[in-house]
């Protein structure tokens, strides 16, 4: 499983913030979904199969996927191919893979999974177990239309998971059938945790000015931030904050990190400085 944005200006006036209520959702969610149905292979020809996915917060940091109870006569014909939502690349989960009329599938359930220990052979049975993605023969296999070709699931890493995810089968060539029998499963993994906020400019320690400017970021994308100065409530921001009309004193910027659906950081981010008269 694995896992940056300059916002615009946005401006503060002291006395003028207003409370922002925050909920404390889950920091990562899972969603495995199924497409039931059996996705025949059309000897010689093409097909597609989709997955809707809905309401899952954050951005993708794992995606696994399996083929159910697949069969095939000639595996090595299977060319099988995953394309997220929204995204103009495939992952080549199999292609040219296990063998052929010698080594046929028969209700095999194969989970396709960055991190397995291995790939499937090209010239010998696979059995049900977890694999790579497996690609052989790369220049023969046919693109979809208006993609283009990856090598590992984690292409999708920090895309959004909601919308429809596309299965791509074809057989290369004639005289011998399959199909995945129980359709094909997908495990997604999303992380909506908020990132660790920098402060990379503020006021010096003491200064004569009457407002400041502090400017921040975040180490992961997709966040938005929360600032709270001196007593005021927390209020949405964006970099750099500006301060106005600030009295003679101690003062100290707060800025945390939101994620997705509303988990904040932890630990804010903080500027200190004092305004001499």
């Amino acid at each position: 499983m694995r896992r940056l944005a300059l916002m615009t200006a946005g401006v503060i006036t002291l006395g003028g913030l207003a409370g922002l209520a925050s909920t404390s959702p889950t920091h990562a969610a899972v969603r495995t979904v199924t497409h039931p149905p059996a996705v025949v292979v059309p000897d010689a020809a093409s097909t597609a199969a989709t997955i809707d996915v809905s309401n899952l917060p954050g951005r993708i940091t794992d995606v696994d996927v399996v083929l159910n109870n697949v069969v095939h006569t000639w595996p090595r014909d299977l060319d099988i191919y995953l394309q997220a939502p929204g995204s103009s690349q495939v992952v080549r989960l199999m292609s040219d893979a296990c063998g052929s009329n010698g080594t046929p599938l028969t209700g095999a359930y194969l989970t396709i999974d960055d991190e397995a220990g291995t790939t499937m052979p090209t010239n010998a049975a696979c059995p049900t177990g977890s694999y790579q993605p497996s690609d052989y023969e790369a220049a023969g296999d046919a693109v979809p239309a208006g993609t283009t070709f990856a090598e590992k699931l984690s292409a999708f890493d920090g895309r959004g998971a909601n919308g429809t995810w596309t299965l791509h089968a074809s057989d290369d060539l004639g005289g011998f059938t399959g199909q995945l029998s129980g359709g094909f499963t997908l495990t997604i993994t999303t992380d909506d945790a908020p990132g660790d906020t920098t402060i990379t400019s503020k006021p010096g320690k003491v200064t004569k000015k009457r407002s400041a400017t502090i400017a921040f970021t975040a180490d992961k994308p997709n966040v938005t931030f929360q600032c709270k100065v001196d007593r005021k409530a927390w209020k949405a921001c964006t970099s750099p904050l500006k301060v106005k009309r600030l009295a003679p004193g101690k003062h100290k910027a707060r800025v945390r990190s939101v994620g997705e659906s509303g988990q904040v950081e932890a630990t804010p981010a903080v500027a200190k400085w004092r305004v001499r008269r």
